[in-house]
């Protein structure tokens, strides 16, 4: 017995020290549970399900689950704020043990000394479940950020305590490991959701100082939400912010639906950009999708909110060459786009309400992609000399 204990803990020591290989190569979480079980299985102990929870700092959710199972690959849940307070949750054990700080939580399936409590349990030893644990791994003082990981066995005798104290060892270290992979996804969920995929990245890889950046050629998006002003004078906070996230919705979702990338949010003002990496007619074909696309979105929205407040935007459409990069002071910068084209496109815009056309593009912009373009004339652009042939195109 002495000799089998010592041989299992030898090999779960080689565990740990996989473990802390992959915790330095920040593995993704999915693969990192699931093969981790499988090297547990291997070596004698026997969990035939395991489910990983943690905490996370994204702008849809709060919170993400990993469960790997014999049966299956391991599946990956996402969790909504509204979501994670559901009296079913507080009501099963691993809502239980959180509620009560507990380090440990175990119980028995199967035998005299079987214990179920939690509706959950009944389900576990359906699937031929023996034995049940819990660990809380807390990453700070507070308890308040940490991972939660449980253990399902299958062999009839339940968990030896040799094989729990193991357990608890891989579940701290599988804990240090998640730590610097959330940490690293918080750093690119933040980068991504505030500046966007691609500058977000640029970021992160290391374009941080004031004038690192590249001049590229794009194609320009840029839409302005109508009577703003108005609607923000006229509406309560509550329901101008409702307002604006369904006109986002409208047309930043559209402009990255169509592979471009929002660069900035000005106020009531989308700024995207469609890169030229092949022909300007592809990254063009894209812009003007989607801005169709924004339009089609408006009507539907206006069709299903009858009497809700009016809500209309325009866009403009140009190609060009812009700088790409960061621009500010060393304390305070700001990854974006700026050039003459840049403010071309905005000054286009302007000119959707005078002109009384919800979607313009400029000639260059036109020139590089096929549609029904109806012109309408060469027109100043405000605070600019020279006269630009503007079209557009029936929408809706």
């Amino acid at each position: 017995m002495d000799t089998m204990l010592t041989a299992s803990s030898v090999l779960s020591s080689a565990i740990i020290e996989w473990l802390a290989d992959e915790a330095l190569q920040q593995s993704e979480p999915a693969k990192l549970l699931g093969e981790l079980c499988l090297r547990l299985r291997a070596v004698g102990i026997p969990v035939m399900r395991s489910q990983l929870a943690f905490r996370v700092l994204h702008p849809l959710y709060d919170a993400s689950t990993l469960t790997w199972s014999m049966k299956r690959d391991v599946l990956v849940e996402h969790f909504r704020p509204e979501q994670t307070g559901q009296e079913q949750f507080l009501r099963s054990p691993v809502g239980y043990a959180l509620t009560n700080r507990l380090p440990v939580f175990r119980r028995r399936l199967t035998g005299p000394t079987a214990l179920l409590d939690f509706e959950v349990l009944e389900d576990f030893r359906g699937l031929g479940g023996t034995d049940y644990l819990i660990f809380l791994i807390s990453f700070d003082p507070s308890g308040q950020n940490g991972v939660i990981c449980s253990w399902l066995g299958d062999r009839a005798s339940g968990f030896t305590d040799d094989e729990i104290a193991q357990l608890q060892r891989v579940t701290r270290e599988l804990g240090i490991a998640m730590k610097s992979r959330l940490e690293h996804s918080v750093a690119e969920n933040i980068a991504h959701a505030y500046l966007g995929r691609h500058a977000g990245q640029a970021v992160l890889n290391g374009s941080i100082r004031r004038g690192d950046g590249e001049k590229i050629t794009a194609a320009l998006w840029y839409s302005d939400l109508r009577r703003s002003t108005e609607l923000a004078d006229r509406l309560s906070t509550e329901d101008f912010l409702e307002l604006l996230g369904r006109y986002f919705e409208m047309t930043a979702s559209a402009v990255l639906d169509h592979g471009g990338e929002v660069v900035s949010l000005i106020g009531d003002a989308v700024l995207g950009l469609f890169r030229v990496e092949g022909s300007p007619q592809e990254a063009c074909a894209r812009a003007l999708a989607a801005a169709h696309e924004a339009r089609r979105r408006l009507e539907v929205s206006l069709s299903n909110n009858a009497g809700g407040p009016e809500l209309d935007f325009g866009i403009s459409l140009h190609l060009g060459q812009v700088i790409y990069g960061n621009v500010g002071v060393p304390e305070r910068l700001q990854f974006t786009v700026v050039g003459a084209a840049v403010n071309e496109v905005v000054r286009v815009q302007d000119l959707t309400k005078q002109l009384g056309c919800p979607l313009l593009a400029t000639e260059t912009f036109a020139d590089a992609v096929a549609e029904s373009w109806q012109p309408l004339g060469e027109h100043r652009l405000r605070g600019r000399e020279i006269l630009m042939p503007i079209l557009t195109v029936p929408v809706g």
